[in-house]
């Protein structure tokens, strides 16, 4: 079999990693793939023997992205060259992503041609990315081509559940296709002599960006002082500096046992800065696949925190115990200073959230944010602002029952030896290079089994109307 992978680029991040385990994965198999990688700009890593740079692939805005037809034609010469032949299939990364709207045509043409295709998106346009979504305005009616000759892939429940209602009526089929966890079995690392690594810590291993939600982090130091909390790197994102620096000088202030970048403050390696962990932390309020609630049990620690489980609910049918974390924050309405004015604030992020898309919120929609968010004069912290964050938190250290309180419903014990053993078990079954390389094969040979070459375009506006929806806003992802 030979397969076309196709992204943008192949520079050092997300979908570059999926496609270095997808190549990994078939090594340790005895399946019969040939592969060619195309992509943008020049691969400099050493996982992808077989990669192509095309010209027009990269990023590029309407006014700069190439005719789709040549685009097409340059793909199929690069494949050509590598395999000897045109591609049994075609594995198209993020091609409705907005990033280049000439790949997005060309995938258009090759559905049109009868091409096989598998088309793999990792995150979407109408997922809070408004300037993506409106660069893809000339193709957008035909983004989305259906056929028995074409399947999608998504990495979790959620967009499952949107793309299944994207495909509604049509030839194509969508299914679950979770990203790999490569795991090696290696002795623990020699432990950190470093005296700047705080006792009793509880690590949130990730980069600092806002829908991270670095605010509960804060909270959660403050409900339990005795214990250390810290993420572990500082923001890349200009736009985000400042934030960061507000939550650093803010924590100070309250005297909160929290650091923010600690790994960029010590001289250890991340495997010693996991080991001294007591255990790892989420309190992030979105994610792709959601490689944060799988990958601590590899690390031989167990997770505390906040679950999102229209991402993770997959993973607990396969033996994933996640019960023990937390989906909402209840804090007192009353914790800020002004709560009457939560509708209005609400109205205004409602209008710049559907405005940035060109269109205009439904009826009732600031009652339905406001209900998602409020119940019993309680607000989840996780769904505001970081300056309504800083309200509440500044109000909370005073009070001891409301801290109480706080501790009841975070439950920030580590889970037990048995279950960290159970739940890494469940990892490495479920989420191993090889149990991904199967389940892909079997996807790729589903494909190609597709007769009918038949064509349509699902409507967009569907998927679009799914992510667009006042229950889904969250103050921490809009501006």
């Amino acid at each position: 079999m030979k397969v076309a992978i196709v992204h943008y680029h192949l520079e050092p991040g997300g979908v570059t990693k999926v496609i270095e385990n997808t190549l990994s994965a078939w090594n340790q198999t005895s399946l019969d793939i040939q592969t060619v990688a195309l992509s943008g700009r020049p691969y400099r890593g050493k996982v992808i023997p077989n990669a192509q740079v095309v010209e027009g692939l990269d990023y590029s805005d309407a006014k700069g992205s190439i005719d789709p037809k040549i685009l097409v034609q340059r793909m199929k010469d690069a494949v050509m060259d590598a395999l000897g032949s045109l591609p049994d299939l075609w594995h198209v990364h993020n091609h409705s992503l907005g990033k280049n709207p000439a790949l997005t045509a060309a995938v258009s043409c090759l559905a049109d041609q009868g091409e096989y295709l598998l088309l793999h998106p990792h995150d979407f346009a109408e997922d809070g990315r408004p300037e993506n979504f409106l660069s893809l305005q000339e193709v957008y009616k035909q983004a989305y081509p259906t056929s028995e000759r074409i399947r999608y892939a998504v990495l979790n429940h959620r967009d499952k559940s949107f793309v299944q209602k994207l495909l509604d009526n049509s030839l194509s089929q969508v299914h679950l296709l979770a990203n790999a966890i490569p795991f090696e079995d290696s002795s623990p690392p020699i432990p950190s002599a470093d005296s700047k690594l705080p006792e009793n810590l509880y690590l949130y291993p990730v980069r600092a960006v806002r829908r991270k939600n670095l605010g509960e982090l804060a909270l959660l130091s403050a409900a339990y002082p005795e214990k250390h909390f810290a993420n572990s790197l500082g923001p890349t994102n200009p736009a985000f500096l400042d934030e960061f620096a507000n939550w650093k000088s803010f924590c100070r202030e309250l005297g909160l046992s929290v650091t923010f970048g600690l790994g960029e403050t010590v001289s250890c390696s991340f495997p010693q800065l996991v080991d001294h962990s007591q255990a790892i932390v989420s309190t992030s309020v979105a994610e792709g696949f959601g490689l944060g609630f799988l990958e601590p049990w590899t690390f031989d620690k167990g997770l505390c925190g906040r679950n999102i489980r229209e991402i993770t609910q997959d993973f607990e049918k396969l033996g994933i115990d996640l019960n023990h974390l937390y989906e909402r924050v209840e804090t007192d309405l009353s914790l800020l200073s002004d709560p009457n004015s939560l509708p209005k604030l609400l109205e205004r992020a409602l209008s710049a959230f559907y405005d940035n898309y060109g269109k205009t919120p439904p009826q009732h929609a600031v009652r339905q944010a406001y209900d998602s968010m409020i119940d019993q004069g309680r607000i989840d912290f996780g769904r505001i602002n970081e300056s309504l964050q800083k309200e509440i938190l500044r109000n909370l250290v005073s009070s001891p029952n409301e801290l109480e309180d706080l501790r009841k419903q975070l439950r920030m014990t580590p889970p037990g030896k048995d279950l960290v053993a159970k739940n890494k078990e469940s990892v490495i079954k479920n989420f191993g290079l090889e149990a991904y390389a199967e389940r892909l094969f079997k996807l790729y040979l589903d494909i190609l089994s597709g007769k009918n070459e038949q064509v349509a375009y699902a409507d967009g506006e569907r998927l679009l109307e799914c992510f667009l929806c006042p229950t889904r806003l969250n103050l921490l992802r809009t501006k």
